[in-house]
């Protein structure tokens, strides 16, 4: 596991409006106490992981604990 890291160090996020709105639906279904799984999958460098950095990052400021973790 591993902190959240933090947004304003890292590069903008641009022209995922649409994925940044379907994950933070998800984050507030989680919220309402709803179980919620989601895959994240795409080729290399197509910006998987700065996305889930993103919403993790703003899951955190608004006080939700973030949890995460990486296969190797």
């Amino acid at each position: 596991m591993g902190g959240v890291p933090l947004t304003s160090l890292t590069s903008p996020l641009v022209g995922r409006e649409d994925e940044l709105a379907r994950l933070t639906g998800v984050l507030d279904r989680v919220r309402a106490g709803e179980a919620r799984a989601v895959l994240v999958a795409g080729d290399a460098g197509v910006g998987k992981t700065r996305i889930l950095d993103e919403v993790a990052g703003r899951a955190a400021a608004a006080g939700t604990t973030v949890l995460t973790g990486h296969c190797v």
